[in-house]
């Protein structure tokens, strides 16, 4: 059954929002920008699948104005609309996909609205597992330092798509990895100083290992020490 629009009225605290009147009746406040996408006007008459239609945009619009906030440590606590273009005020924070999943379902929009807001956020450039990943492994290996076996399982673990974890992976130079696990493995085995080498030798072996190393690094590694 059709509905009348007998008003639209700009809700004073929220004034990027209009509140529709159907049938004499206050209904529904959405972004302003779905009245022009939807081409909404007094006096049209509107179908029930065009409401919800309206309404799942609106809702899709909030999740993308919500995932904006967290993206952004805006330093006035400015809200960043989903209609505006990204501004460089502001300290960026990195999100992943799966991590971004988490928080709009724990905000309770739906699974359909999160795909499409998720969808969207990556054409924007707003999410960027790639660049999450790159950004992790560099602070990974100066805190603490791993393997490309490790790191690739623990982007892996925090939902970043295996594609992506070995591609960026397997930009971590093979020269660097055997520099870092050199570096590793000489303040370890100060702690096998008193063992038979052979034992010293194994249980390093298994440090290396256990740290995601490859086992050719682990060779060279233990070349160098022992």
């Amino acid at each position: 059954m059709k509905q009348r629009i007998t008003s639209i009225q700009v809700v004073p605290e929220l004034p990027s929002h209009q509140q529709l009147f159907l049938n004499g009746t206050p209904f529904v406040v959405i972004h302003t920008s779905l009245v022009e996408k939807f081409g909404l006007r007094i006096g049209l008459e509107i179908e029930a699948e065009t409401i919800e239609k309206i309404i799942a945009a609106d809702e899709v619009i909030r999740a993308k104005n919500y995932a904006l906030r967290l993206l952004r440590e805006e330093k006035d606590n400015t809200t960043v609309e989903a209609s505006e273009e990204p501004r460089s005020t502001g300290k960026p924070k990195i999100y992943t996909k799966n991590e971004m999943e988490q928080r709009l379902e724990r905000e309770g929009f739906s699974t359909k609205t999160i795909e499409t807001a998720i969808k969207e956020l990556i054409h924007s450039g707003h999410i960027r597992d790639r660049k999450y990943a790159e950004n992790w492994i560099v602070r990974r290996q100066k805190s603490n330092p791993r393997g490309k076996t490790l790191l690739k399982n623990e982007l892996i673990d925090k939902g970043i798509d295996r594609e992506t974890a070995e591609q960026v992976v397997s930009n971590v130079e093979t020269e660097d990895e055997m520099k870092v696990a050199l570096q590793i493995a000489k303040k370890r085995a100060k702690q096998y100083e008193r063992l038979p080498i052979h034992v010293a030798k194994r249980r390093l072996h298994g440090f290396l290992a256990r740290r995601g190393f490859a086992s050719e690094t682990v060779r060279y590694v233990l070349e160098q020490i022992f």
